[in-house]
Protein backbone atom coordinates (compact mmCIF):
# COMPACT_ATOMS: atom_id res chain seq x y z
CA UNK A 1 0.00 0.00 0.00
CA UNK A 2 2.86 2.36 0.74
CA UNK A 3 4.38 1.58 -2.66
CA UNK A 4 1.06 2.35 -4.37
CA UNK A 5 0.68 5.57 -2.37
CA UNK A 6 4.18 6.68 -3.29
CA UNK A 7 3.66 5.92 -6.99
CA UNK A 8 6.26 3.12 -7.01
CA UNK A 9 3.68 0.42 -7.79
CA UNK A 10 0.74 0.61 -10.14
CA UNK A 11 -2.68 -0.15 -8.60
CA UNK A 12 -3.53 -2.65 -11.34
CA UNK A 13 -5.54 -5.86 -10.93
CA UNK A 14 -2.51 -7.97 -9.97
CA UNK A 15 -1.40 -5.52 -7.28
CA UNK A 16 -4.93 -5.26 -5.88
CA UNK A 17 -5.25 -9.04 -5.80
CA UNK A 18 -1.95 -9.36 -3.92
CA UNK A 19 -3.06 -6.77 -1.37
CA UNK A 20 -6.44 -8.49 -1.01
CA UNK A 21 -4.82 -11.89 -0.35
CA UNK A 22 -2.52 -10.34 2.26
CA UNK A 23 -5.49 -8.70 4.01
CA UNK A 24 -7.32 -12.05 4.11
CA UNK A 25 -4.22 -13.72 5.55
CA UNK A 26 -3.89 -11.03 8.21
CA UNK A 27 -7.59 -11.27 9.09
CA UNK A 28 -7.30 -15.04 9.57
CA UNK A 29 -4.23 -14.58 11.76
CA UNK A 30 -5.97 -11.99 13.95
CA UNK A 31 -9.04 -14.22 14.33
CA UNK A 32 -6.87 -17.24 15.22
CA UNK A 33 -5.02 -15.23 17.86
CA UNK A 34 -8.30 -13.90 19.27
CA UNK A 35 -9.74 -17.41 19.50
CA UNK A 36 -6.57 -18.74 21.09
CA UNK A 37 -6.50 -15.95 23.68
CA UNK A 38 -10.12 -16.62 24.64
CA UNK A 39 -9.54 -20.37 24.92
CA UNK A 40 -6.39 -20.01 27.01
CA UNK A 41 -8.19 -17.58 29.34
CA UNK A 42 -11.11 -19.99 29.76
CA UNK A 43 -13.39 -17.32 28.30
CA UNK A 44 -14.36 -19.08 25.07
CA UNK A 45 -18.12 -19.61 24.85
CA UNK A 46 -19.11 -23.06 23.62
CA UNK A 47 -22.62 -23.94 22.49
CA UNK A 48 -22.44 -27.57 23.54
CA UNK A 49 -25.31 -29.93 22.86
CA UNK A 50 -25.80 -33.56 21.79
CA UNK A 51 -24.91 -33.59 18.09
CA UNK A 52 -23.84 -35.88 15.28
CA UNK A 53 -20.07 -36.26 15.06
CA UNK A 54 -20.66 -38.48 12.03
CA UNK A 55 -22.24 -35.57 10.14
CA UNK A 56 -19.51 -33.14 11.15
CA UNK A 57 -16.83 -35.52 9.89
CA UNK A 58 -18.62 -36.18 6.59
CA UNK A 59 -19.16 -32.49 5.88
CA UNK A 60 -15.58 -31.64 6.80
CA UNK A 61 -14.19 -34.34 4.52
CA UNK A 62 -16.37 -33.30 1.59
CA UNK A 63 -15.52 -29.63 2.10
CA UNK A 64 -11.80 -30.28 1.77
CA UNK A 65 -11.99 -33.00 -0.89
CA UNK A 66 -11.43 -30.59 -3.83
CA UNK A 67 -8.19 -29.37 -2.26
CA UNK A 68 -7.04 -32.92 -1.61
CA UNK A 69 -7.82 -33.95 -5.19
CA UNK A 70 -5.94 -30.93 -6.52
CA UNK A 71 -2.86 -32.18 -4.64
CA UNK A 72 -3.38 -35.77 -5.77
CA UNK A 73 -4.24 -36.98 -2.26
CA UNK A 74 -7.07 -39.47 -1.66
CA UNK A 75 -9.49 -39.07 1.25
CA UNK A 76 -11.21 -41.86 3.16
CA UNK A 77 -13.77 -41.76 5.99
CA UNK A 78 -14.66 -44.67 8.26
CA UNK A 79 -17.55 -44.19 10.70
CA UNK A 80 -19.58 -47.07 12.21
CA UNK A 81 -23.33 -47.13 11.65
CA UNK A 82 -25.49 -45.59 14.39
CA UNK A 83 -22.59 -43.66 15.86
CA UNK A 84 -23.74 -42.18 19.19
CA UNK A 85 -24.17 -38.46 19.71
CA UNK A 86 -21.36 -36.38 21.20
CA UNK A 87 -21.71 -33.39 23.51
CA UNK A 88 -20.07 -30.68 21.45
CA UNK A 89 -20.10 -27.28 19.83
CA UNK A 90 -20.53 -28.30 16.19
CA UNK A 91 -18.80 -25.22 14.77
CA UNK A 92 -15.72 -25.60 16.96
CA UNK A 93 -15.32 -29.35 16.41
CA UNK A 94 -15.70 -28.80 12.67
CA UNK A 95 -12.88 -26.27 12.99
CA UNK A 96 -10.71 -28.87 14.74
CA UNK A 97 -11.38 -31.49 12.08
CA UNK A 98 -10.75 -28.96 9.33
CA UNK A 99 -7.41 -27.97 10.87
CA UNK A 100 -6.32 -31.60 11.18
CA UNK A 101 -7.37 -32.42 7.61
CA UNK A 102 -5.65 -29.34 6.23
CA UNK A 103 -2.48 -30.26 8.08
CA UNK A 104 -2.60 -33.88 6.92
CA UNK A 105 -3.17 -32.98 3.26
CA UNK A 106 -0.39 -30.38 3.34
CA UNK A 107 2.12 -32.99 4.56
CA UNK A 108 1.00 -35.89 2.34
CA UNK A 109 2.71 -36.28 -1.04
CA UNK A 110 0.93 -36.92 -4.33
CA UNK A 111 -0.77 -40.34 -4.54
CA UNK A 112 -0.91 -40.44 -0.74
CA UNK A 113 -3.91 -41.13 1.48
CA UNK A 114 -5.54 -39.31 4.37
CA UNK A 115 -7.97 -41.39 6.42
CA UNK A 116 -10.43 -40.28 9.09
CA UNK A 117 -11.59 -43.00 11.46
CA UNK A 118 -14.25 -42.64 14.17
CA UNK A 119 -14.83 -45.18 16.91
CA UNK A 120 -16.38 -45.53 20.34
CA UNK A 121 -14.00 -46.19 23.23
CA UNK A 122 -15.65 -48.01 26.11
CA UNK A 123 -19.01 -46.47 26.96
CA UNK A 124 -17.97 -42.88 27.58
CA UNK A 125 -15.80 -41.57 24.76
CA UNK A 126 -15.72 -41.06 21.01
CA UNK A 127 -12.33 -41.19 19.30
CA UNK A 128 -11.40 -39.65 15.96
CA UNK A 129 -8.12 -40.42 14.23
CA UNK A 130 -6.84 -38.43 11.26
CA UNK A 131 -3.95 -40.33 9.74
CA UNK A 132 -1.84 -39.71 6.66
CA UNK A 133 0.82 -41.42 4.58
CA UNK A 134 3.14 -38.43 4.68
CA UNK A 135 6.78 -38.10 5.64
CA UNK A 136 6.07 -38.28 9.36
CA UNK A 137 7.46 -36.27 12.26
CA UNK A 138 10.72 -36.90 14.06
CA UNK A 139 10.76 -37.92 17.72
CA UNK A 140 12.46 -34.61 18.56
CA UNK A 141 9.76 -32.49 16.94
CA UNK A 142 6.70 -34.54 17.90
CA UNK A 143 6.32 -33.10 21.45
CA UNK A 144 6.27 -29.55 20.01
CA UNK A 145 3.60 -29.88 17.31
CA UNK A 146 0.89 -28.31 19.49
CA UNK A 147 3.00 -25.29 20.41
CA UNK A 148 1.88 -21.96 18.96
CA UNK A 149 3.78 -20.80 15.86
CA UNK A 150 5.66 -24.11 15.62
CA UNK A 151 5.78 -25.73 12.21
CA UNK A 152 7.45 -29.04 11.37
CA UNK A 153 8.20 -27.96 7.79
CA UNK A 154 10.50 -24.99 8.39
CA UNK A 155 10.86 -24.33 4.65
CA UNK A 156 7.27 -23.12 4.32
CA UNK A 157 6.63 -19.40 4.60
CA UNK A 158 3.93 -17.87 6.79
CA UNK A 159 2.00 -16.88 3.69
CA UNK A 160 1.94 -20.33 2.10
CA UNK A 161 2.16 -22.56 5.13
CA UNK A 162 0.04 -20.87 7.74
CA UNK A 163 1.08 -19.24 10.97
CA UNK A 164 1.53 -22.44 12.95
CA UNK A 165 -1.59 -21.93 15.06
CA UNK A 166 -3.91 -24.61 13.68
CA UNK A 167 -2.82 -27.45 15.97
CA UNK A 168 -2.57 -25.13 18.98
CA UNK A 169 -6.17 -24.03 18.44
CA UNK A 170 -7.29 -27.63 17.92
CA UNK A 171 -5.76 -28.61 21.27
CA UNK A 172 -7.40 -25.72 23.11
CA UNK A 173 -10.82 -26.44 21.59
CA UNK A 174 -10.70 -30.16 22.34
CA UNK A 175 -9.60 -29.56 25.93
CA UNK A 176 -12.36 -26.95 26.34
CA UNK A 177 -14.79 -29.78 25.50
CA UNK A 178 -13.32 -31.96 28.24
CA UNK A 179 -11.46 -34.08 25.72
CA UNK A 180 -7.88 -34.92 24.86
CA UNK A 181 -5.75 -34.78 21.72
CA UNK A 182 -2.37 -36.26 20.89
CA UNK A 183 -0.06 -36.92 17.97
CA UNK A 184 1.72 -40.13 16.99
CA UNK A 185 4.22 -40.42 14.17
CA UNK A 186 7.18 -42.26 12.76
CA UNK A 187 9.39 -40.73 10.09
CA UNK A 188 8.64 -42.24 6.70
CA UNK A 189 5.42 -43.87 7.89
CA UNK A 190 3.04 -40.94 8.26
CA UNK A 191 1.35 -39.33 11.24
CA UNK A 192 -1.81 -39.79 13.31
CA UNK A 193 -3.64 -37.09 15.20
CA UNK A 194 -6.13 -38.52 17.68
CA UNK A 195 -8.74 -36.71 19.72
CA UNK A 196 -11.37 -37.99 22.11
CA UNK A 197 -14.61 -36.37 23.24
CA UNK A 198 -17.21 -37.42 25.83
CA UNK A 199 -20.34 -39.07 24.49
CA UNK A 200 -23.50 -37.09 25.09
CA UNK A 201 -25.15 -39.73 27.26
CA UNK A 202 -22.26 -39.56 29.73
CA UNK A 203 -22.18 -35.76 30.18
CA UNK A 204 -23.92 -34.41 33.28
CA UNK A 205 -24.81 -30.79 33.92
Amino acid sequence: LEAVRDGLLQPDIDTIDTIYQQVLHLARLVEDLRLLALAEAGALRLDREPDSLDEVLRRSVEAIRPRAEARGVALSLEVPLDFPLVEMDRTRIAQVVGNLLENAIMHTPQDGLVTVVAEVIGVTMARVTVKDTGVGISAEELPRVFERFYRVDHSRTRATGGAGLGLTIAKQLIEAHGGTIRAESEPGKGSRFIFELPLAAQVTS
